[in-house]
């Protein structure tokens, strides 16, 4: 194989888990909140940062999982039942 293959093997592999990367980051885009609910589900986030800290598979792509969790199902909230 020369050199010309790799490269375009190589490239061909980067892009693709560039487009699996955007993709994702799309696909959990945080969703639309009010501005008292995103401040609760930020602070709700920020404390799941602190429990979380030395996990090594937290990642801003969990952060942004958590606060849309926390949107749809109203995590966080002191009155929960």
């Amino acid at each position: 194989m020369d050199t010309k293959g790799i490269v375009v093997i190589v490239a061909s592999i980067g892009l693709f888990f560039l487009a699996i990367g955007v993709g994702a980051w799309v696909m959990t885009s945080p969703l639309e909140a009010g501005e008292a609910q995103a401040k609760r589900c930020n602070d709700y986030v920020d404390e799941l940062d602190m429990v979380k800290k030395y996990n090594w598979f937290w990642t801003p792509y969990h952060r942004r999982m958590a606060f849309n969790d926390c949107v749809t199902k109203k995590l966080g909230e002191p009155n929960q039942p």
